[in-house]
């Protein structure tokens, strides 16, 4: 009972002191009314974060700027809601306070701002301050995601197995080292469903988003992907990293067109080519293993994450308010 009693202080305490701090750091929102929206186990979520979730996505894809602001407040509370859980899951493992690499922070940082088309660090602040974030936000936002990912590769690292030889063969067989080859910039929504009911109801509804609002908010709103923050975007990709279905599913279209769904190991893959290019280069035959290897990994890597993230979700006392 006194545990109990000592505890609910502290959570009334807490969530007092946030909300005097975001008045700080934020006088606009603290003009509205604090509401606790979720608790995720000893974690709230408040219609407060919700707004500054959303801008930091706005920030991150503007096209979302284009969808009705609650259906946006919406994606902003799964993104909330994903990265809830996966702290939860962190803190029994790892301190986010004692994190520290510096210069990981900056690379990704870097990835950031140049997936953005900003010049340097200095102006994607400036850029951010438009919408009222810090890079302190973005950081530890960052260091969430290196942390979960630490976790999970702790967790899996025995089960993720690619097969070299097999790769080399590929090389060797399909010539993919010789001079004219396509790289593609690509855009993904990874979505799951348990059935095909499911999958047919899902797969429809995002077609239509698609054809509504175009890729990158449907990326937003569907995509259980990492990339689904800059709405889907993956880069460019060089055809020898994709399997040989995919490559024929992509034949299959043209730039500016995405593809049917596609099965893969972590659930149903759409791709959107963002643009294509015929690149007359040689390439090193041991610096293409590298990047095969390195992309298959990745990909192995994100289907353990989504399977580990759906484990724990199940397990998460989520209470509406």
């Amino acid at each position: 009972m006194i545990v109990n009693f000592f505890l609910k202080n502290l959570f009334i305490t807490t969530f007092f002191i946030f909300i005097f701090w975001i008045s700080l750091i934020n006088p606009s929102l603290a003009i509205q009314e604090a509401k606790i929206v979720k608790r995720i186990d000893n974690k709230i979520i408040t219609n407060i974060d919700i707004y500054r979730e959303y801008d930091y996505l706005v920030a991150l894809n503007n096209d979302l700027k284009k969808i009705n602001k609650n259906e946006g407040l919406k994606i902003a509370e799964e993104s909330l809601l994903r990265e809830k859980v996966k702290l939860n899951e962190i803190e029994k493992f790892l301190s986010i306070d004692k994190f520290n690499n510096d210069n990981l922070i900056k690379k990704i940082i870097a990835d950031f701002y140049k997936k953005l088309d900003i010049a340097n660090l200095e102006n994607f602040k400036l850029y951010l301050n438009e919408f009222d974030i810090s890079l302190d936000e973005v950081e530890n936002k960052i260091k969430i995601e290196i942390l979960w990912n630490q976790l999970i590769s702790s967790k899996f690292k025995n089960q993720i197995d690619i097969d070299i030889s097999k790769l080399e063969k590929k090389i060797q067989n399909e010539d993919l080292n010789i001079e004219n080859f396509i790289e593609y910039d690509l855009s993904e929504i990874v979505f799951q469903t348990s059935n095909k009911e499911e999958f047919d109801k899902k797969s429809k509804e995002i077609i239509l988003s698609i054809q509504k609002d175009g890729f990158n908010i449907s990326a937003n709103k569907f995509s259980v992907s990492s990339t689904s923050k800059f709405g889907g975007k993956i880069g460019k990709v060089k055809e020898s990293q994709l399997s040989k279905f995919i490559k024929d599913e992509l034949k299959k279209i043209e730039i500016g067109e995405h593809t049917r769904p596609i099965k893969v190991a972590n659930g149903f893959l759409i791709l959107l080519i963002n643009n294509k290019e015929k690149i007359s280069k040689k390439i090193n035959k041991e610096d293409l293993l590298d990047k095969m290897i390195e992309f298959e990994r990745n990909k192995q890597f994100e289907k353990f994450s989504q399977i580990y993230y759906n484990k724990i979700k199940l397990n998460t006392m989520i209470n509406e308010k």
